[in-house]
């Protein structure tokens, strides 16, 4: 039985890849091998590997409620807006301490370039951040944007050493939502520039870092849509800033602030491991 990727190549379909997916979504070995089984039972030649992932969830939800939420988490992430993604990236940054501006326009060498944020470490070194959200979750990003953002740090470092700007930026670091190819981590180590993604690099990766600060975004809440989007409009982006006040401002019936809080105190106390 064939299994068909992203990409749409097409390979065999393997049951110990839908093992190995659940234990690190947190169940135990026993469930599964439960889940690997029952989707084998179900599936059919060629079948997406989206679908798989899909009935991955939802049996994950059946069998382990709170091991579900890793996937939630990371669709959460993939569906937030740009604009939106940059802002959670800068309050995540700030939570290790770094000291970070958002949104400038940066004159290099050559040409103006806007810069999602600039972080500032314990040593006062400046780095350049690039946040790529990608809305398909299991894409790669790629060697283009490695390209790209080692092109525009040069540029503006060109332009501090002939006095165009005051940003003397000690190197660059694309934060995104999805995996890297090997061609950009190749090219990212001989750059020296910081990547983080999804699961990589180990004990470094993006929902490690968020896991490890409990800071996770609003959209990650069972609510209507329409009550995220009210949320996020006021300012609130990640759950630890849900007050009960804050909520009543924006126009929450007692119901909703309830059940928002209670979603948040269940969440810091958890976690989704």
């Amino acid at each position: 039985m064939l299994v068909t990727k992203f990409d749409g190549r097409k390979e065999e379909f393997q049951k110990d890849k839908i093992i190995n997916t659940c234990i690190r979504a947190g169940v135990s070995q026993e469930i599964a091998v439960k889940i690997a089984n029952e989707i084998e039972s179900k599936a059919y030649n060629e079948i997406s590997t989206k679908e798989i992932y899909q009935m991955i969830k939802k049996l994950l939800e059946k069998y382990e409620t709170a091991s579900a939420k890793i996937y939630t988490l990371r669709e959460a992430i993939a569906s937030l807006d740009p604009f939106i993604f940059e802002i959670f990236i800068k309050r995540l940054l700030e939570s290790y301490e770094y000291i970070c501006e958002y949104n400038k326009i940066i004159q290099g060498l050559a040409v103006e370039h806007q810069i999602d944020i600039i972080a500032r470490n314990k040593m006062q070194e400046l780095i350049l951040v690039e946040c790529k959200r990608h809305r398909n979750a299991h894409r790669f990003c790629g060697l283009d944007t490695c390209l790209q953002v080692y092109a525009t740090l040069e540029d503006i470092l060109d332009g501090f050493k002939n006095n165009k700007n005051n940003y003397n930026f000690k190197k660059a670091w694309i934060i995104t939502n999805t995996k890297f190819s090997e061609h950009a981590k190749k090219y990212a180590n001989a750059k020296d520039i910081i990547l983080t993604g999804w699961k990589y690099p180990e004990n470094a990766s993006l929902e490690f870092l968020i896991q490890k600060k409990a800071l996770y975004p609003v959209n990650i809440l069972k609510t209507k849509k329409n009550i995220i989007e009210k949320i996020m409009q006021s300012g609130i982006i990640v759950v630890k800033e849900l007050e009960e006040d804050k909520l009543r401002e924006i126009g929450m019936s007692e119901n909703i602030i309830r059940n928002l809080i209670k979603q948040k105190e269940d969440i810091l106390s958890k976690g989704f491991e």
